[in-house]
């Protein structure tokens, strides 16, 4: 356990190892995976300078150096947020930012940080951040259920925004900083789509107190030509899914997905095998180790059958995976918190940042090839070679996803 009063000595250095790399002219695809970051510059595209954050050092870096010269405003969205160490060391910075007059505010949901006790987020207020929790109990039920939840990672600072799998957690700290060593994967936008998140921001902050009126979808749709933001509730729209299967539809080349969660609904499966029966290259990064296991064990139950189908699959072991990003043909790709599974559909709010940039996308292309070097590849002999009780064990999870799939109509027309 982590004496309370433990923080990191400092957010970007501690004199003692490694500065955090990612500030947004030294981040890269060389930071992923615990690797020491080489200096690379942002991406400029048709209207924005987007940086890809491919590493637990790269993301809380670039986070926290932008909040410590944050002037107007710091607005965090998350499902989590947890009472330890990196926890309390961004509390402080959240506070310190309050108190220079930057408005601060935090928008958690409760169910994802149901381990933290109230008198943390007290105490936040105390020193001047406004802390709301997202459809706590008494206005979930008053609105006649508790779903959804806020699975939502938006950050807004000052002309920055981000967006990616990450939370508030040691779960996410670098193993040589004290935590678990996590692997995940956010992005940094600075151009005019932070407008975009800025709004998104407002409407979640003011539906998390019950405000009258339904939850709502938000998407750029047309308005910038090299990215989209999409964030979705869990109704019949299910926007974000729906801008997966387009792309995997329209796929030529290559579909590369890597998602912690990765159970895809009825209709996502469809159109991963139609893409590989027609030549396309379709490759999967599937966690090794994962705090979810009915979800790996519902996935693997049908890994022989995706093999067969011709999808090439393979298992991260660097460490725990928690990225969510996908990648089609050159011209498209995706980070976010979107977990391809019917859960997320069915129960959450999630947000992903869509980019048609070429050059972002070979970023990613390379990440993902290094996240690949860094998992073993699965076979059906390795399958096979499985207990049977392991296997029959697969079996019920995946049982109880399907069920829940259909439940929730995400199969084909």
């Amino acid at each position: 356990m982590i004496p309370r009063d433990r923080r990191l000595l400092s957010p970007v250095g501690d004199g003692g190892s490694a500065p955090l790399s990612g500030d947004p002219t030294t981040s890269g695809a060389a930071a992923s995976s615990g690797d020491a970051a080489r200096p690379v510059d942002p991406v400029a595209t048709a209207q924005h300078a987007l940086t890809l954050l491919p590493g637990m050092e790269a993301v809380l870096g670039s986070i926290f150096r932008d909040v410590e010269r944050a002037e107007r405003r710091v607005d965090i969205e998350t499902y989590i947020y947890r009472d330890d160490m990196l926890g309390r060391s961004f509390g402080d910075m959240m506070g310190r930012a309050a108190a220079r007059g930057v408005r601060t505010r935090l928008l958690y949901d409760p169910l994802g940080s149901q381990e933290t006790d109230t008198p943390f987020f007290e105490d936040l207020r105390r020193r001047g951040v406004e802390v709301r929790a997202y459809r706590p109990m008494a206005v979930a039920l008053g609105e006649g259920g508790l779903l959804p939840r806020d699975h939502s990672r938006v950050i807004v600072i000052d002309e920055a925004a981000y967006t990616g799998g990450a939370a508030w957690g040691d779960e996410w700290l670098p193993q040589r900083r004290g935590g678990e060593g996590w692997h995940d994967v956010c992005m940094r936008v600075d151009g005019p789509c932070v407008a975009d998140f800025a709004f998104l921001f407002e409407q979640r902050w003011r539906e998390a107190d019950g405000e009258p009126g339904r939850l709502l979808d938000y998407a750029t749709g047309r308005k910038y030509p090299d990215l989209e933001l999409i964030a979705d509730t869990p109704d019949d729209n299910a926007r974000v899914y729906a801008r997966h299967r387009e792309a995997i539809q329209r796929a030529k080349e290559r579909v590369w997905i890597e998602n912690a969660y990765f159970f895809p609904p009825a209709g996502m499966l469809k159109d991963l095998v139609d893409a590989a029966r027609r030549g396309v290259d379709v490759q999967i990064i599937l966690p090794g180790e994962t705090d979810l296991p009915i979800i790996k064990r519902a996935a693997r139950a049908e890994y022989a059958a995706w093999i067969d189908r011709g999808f090439k699959l393979h298992e991260y072991h660097r460490a725990v995976l928690h990225a969510k990003f996908a990648l089609v043909d050159r011209d498209w790709c995706t980070i976010g918190t979107f977990n391809a599974n019917p859960s997320s559909l069915s129960a959450v709010n999630e947000v992903n940042l869509f980019v048609f940039d070429p050059a972002f996308v070979a970023r990613v292309a390379d990440l993902f090839a290094r996240d690949r070097a860094a998992s073993r590849p699965i076979t059906r002999g390795a399958l096979a070679a499985r207990p049977l009780l392991d296997k029959g064990v697969d079996w019920l999870a995946h049982g109880a996803l399907s069920l829940l799939d259909k439940l929730i109509k995400t199969s084909p027309d």
